[in-house]
C-alpha cells in the first residue's frame, strides 16, 4: 500500500500517523517536558531500588521508568496520599504546639514560690517588729 500518496498526507511526510503512534509520541513529549521541569532528586518519595525500577515511597508503587513515576505523581492516588500526609503532619504540628503551650503554662507565673517567700518575709518582719521572731517570743530582758 502506498502510504505517501494517501489523502490528507503531506508531501514527503511518509504517510499519516496512526492514533496509537500519535498517543505514544504525545506521552513521550509530555514525559520529556515533565523531566525538564521536575527535579526528581529533590522529590522525597522518589527512590530507585536495587532492581533498577523506581518506587514511590508514599504510595508503595513500582514504576519501570521515570516517566511512569511522573505520570503517577499527577494521578489521584498519589495526590490523595499527599493530602493525607499533609493533614497528618499539620495535626502533629498542632499537637506539638499544644503540648509546648501546656508545658509552658505550667510555669507561667512561676512566682508562686516567690509570692510565698515575700509573704513569709512580710510576716516575719511584722513579727520581728512586735518583738517576736520566727522562733517564738523574744526573751524577756531583766
Amino acid at each position: 500500500m502506498d502510504m505517501q500518496n494517501r489523502v490528507g498526507s503531506k508531501f514527503g511526510g511518509g504517510g499519516l500517523q496512526s492514533e496509537g503512534d500519535a498517543a505514544r509520541d504525545r506521552k513521550e513529549r509530555l514525559r520529556q517536558l515533565a523531566l525538564e521541569q521536575v527535579d526528581l532528586s529533590k522529590d522525597p518519595y522518589f527512590m530507585k531500588n536495587h532492581l533498577g525500577t523506581f518506587e514511590c515511597r508514599l504510595c508503595y508503587t513500582l514504576h519501570t521508568n521515570e516517566g511512569s513515576y511522573l505520570a503517577h505523581t499527577q494521578a489521584k492516588k498519589h495526590q490523595a496520599n499527599l493530602a493525607r500526609r499533609a493533614k497528618e503532619e499539620q495535626d502533629a504540628a498542632k499537637a506539638q504546639v499544644l503540648q509546648t503551650q501546656q508545658r509552658a503554662s505550667a510555669y507561667v507565673g512561676g512566682g508562686g514560690e516567690a509570692r510565698r517567700s515575700e509573704a513569709r518575709e512580710k510576716r516575719d518582719a511584722a513579727e520581728a517588729s512586735r518583738g517576736r521572731g520566727w522562733r517564738g517570743p523574744a526573751p524577756s530582758e531583766p
